[in-house]
């Protein structure tokens, strides 16, 4: 006879008792519920069974039914023979046992899983046989380190369900099942359920994630050019997020994620001498080989190039002794922009999914080239400032062509000396030679020698025409100071 003729009976037979199986031993609150049940009318019926077989024992006087009211005598005449000692002899056993296998339980627990206290077991236990006082863990952490130090005494954290969990508002966390099989739980959205989800038995927590947007910053990032020049960008910084898919942030749903973007956040951490990491402390490191990609893939000409031609800002002084060798001068920005194109690459965008994450926002402070390599002869400037050099000369030479940069030198000339001017007749007004009140002769006489002086400059300028009533402002200043003898008519 085949293997499969006595396989089949039993797989039959298995069937049909498996489902009672589940259900006596399910680590669920179906299976609990059912114990509960069964445990109180087995203890019910044996002790109705005790009472039955020792005849109704423990019947009170018939004179007491004179002296209680009718409803108290026949509560107590039947409750009486239930605590009877010749039924609590044979009931008090079966209590001990019942106590001394939790009592025993309790103290395996406490052991295998380094508990800090019995009760915690035994209460963990009596939950989870009978659906009881079930354990809940709240989750407002984003590292699993610090919420064991919050709940040291949950046996959630220890042990594992059965149990509820209550996830805060930005956290996700992650169960595994005893087969390996991990869970995802978030936030309700159900404001009615204050319990939170639960969790069924040996289910432990195997990591949280802090849905917020976390900044992964580097101080100074080493990058080296295509062509071999050492840049350096300082006070780098990009905004991460957990992936979201296609979802949208909104009120009702502030912070989107994905389980498979949780699964890999808490399966994808590296794990250390001093333990496993958090996921957070890898941003930086991401943010250090984005950049690095960034400028491998440019030379210096290239890199200089994504720095475009400006012209200057209202009130901004012109730097024209700012020497490229100095710490200063070699450093230069490069557009935002230019960094968020390349971190919104489908192939960055597709690295970063695969390990959960999606770029919220790029910014990189400033750029510095140095020349740390040893030049080929003493005194030489080295290719990266020699390159910075020529790249600030041409948009100095850039920026003083351009028509703005002229019409504003011609127009801070102008009110320089208009200024000079107002300047000088106040001085002489205030400080002149002459009496006070002659002085006004004197003032009169330095006005017309500025205006001559300026009808001077005006005619030697070929491109520049004097204003036509110049010449008879000037002829009457000259009218006014003139000298005249004493006895002179009025002209």
């Amino acid at each position: 006879m085949s293997e499969s003729a006595y396989t089949r009976p039993a797989n039959a037979l298995w069937s049909l008792i498996r489902p009672l199986f589940d259900l006596l031993f399910g680590r669920n609150r179906t299976g609990a519920g059912f114990r509960l049940v069964l445990m109180g009318a087995s203890f019910v019926v044996y002790w109705f069974a005790l009472v039955w077989l020792a005849g109704f024992p423990g019947d009170i006087p018939v004179d007491w039914q004179e002296r209680l009211p009718s409803f108290a005598y026949i509560v107590i005449n039947t409750i009486a023979p239930f605590f009877h000692p010749q039924v609590l002899i044979h009931l008090l056993p079966v209590m001990v046992a019942i106590l001394t296998g939790l009592f025993i339980g309790s103290l395996y627990l406490t052991d295998l899983f380094e508990l800090d206290s019995f009760w915690i077991a035994a209460s963990y236990l009596f939950g989870s046989l009978f659906g009881l006082g079930y354990p809940r863990l709240s989750i407002n952490r984003g590292d699993l380190n610090e919420l064991e130090a919050l709940h040291t005494h949950n046996p959630l954290l220890r042990i594992g369900g059965p149990g509820y969990v209550v996830v805060h508002l930005g956290y996700a966390a992650v169960f595994e099942t005893e087969d390996g099989i991990p869970k995802v739980y978030g936030s309700s959205t159900n404001v009615h359920e204050t319990a939170g989800p639960f969790i069924e038995g040996f289910e432990r927590i195997r990591g949280v994630i802090d849905l917020r947007d976390q900044l992964g910053k580097v101080n100074e990032v080493r990058a080296v050019t295509r062509d071999g020049i050492e840049v350096y960008a300082r006070d780098a910084q990009i905004l991460f997020r957990v992936y979201g898919g296609d979802q949208q942030r909104s009120l009702q749903n502030p912070y989107p994620y994905t389980k498979e973007g949780i699964r890999r956040l808490i399966y994808g951490q590296a794990v250390k001498h001093e333990g496993q990491s958090n996921w957070v402390e890898l941003l930086p490191e991401i943010v250090s080989r984005e950049i690095r990609s960034f400028v491998s893939h440019h030379t210096i000409q290239e890199f200089l190039a994504l720095q475009p031609s400006r012209s200057l800002a209202e009130g901004e002084p012109v730097q024209d002794s700012a020497e490229p060798s100095t710490s200063y001068g070699s450093l230069i920005q490069i557009p935002r922009r230019q960094l968020t194109e390349h971190f919104h690459t489908e192939e960055l965008k597709q690295r970063l999914k695969d390990q959960g994450l999606e770029l919220a926002w790029v910014g990189v402070g400033t750029w510095e080239v140095r020349d740390d390599q040893p030049s080929s002869a003493p005194g030489e400037t080295g290719p990266a400032k020699t390159l910075t050099a020529t790249w600030r000369d041409l948009q100095r030479a850039t920026l003083y062509s351009s028509t703005d940069y002229q019409a504003r030198e011609h127009d801070r000339r102008l009110r320089e000396r208009t200024a000079e001017g107002v300047q000088e007749i106040i001085r002489t007004w205030r400080h002149g030679e002459l009496p006070k009140p002659y002085r006004c002769f004197e003032t009169l006489f330095n006005l017309q020698q500025q205006m001559e002086l300026m009808l001077h400059q005006l005619e030697s300028e070929k491109d520049l025409k004097p204003p036509p009533d110049i010449v008879s402002v000037l002829d009457h200043i000259r009218f006014l100071i003139r000298s005249r003898e004493i006895g002179e008519d009025e002209a």
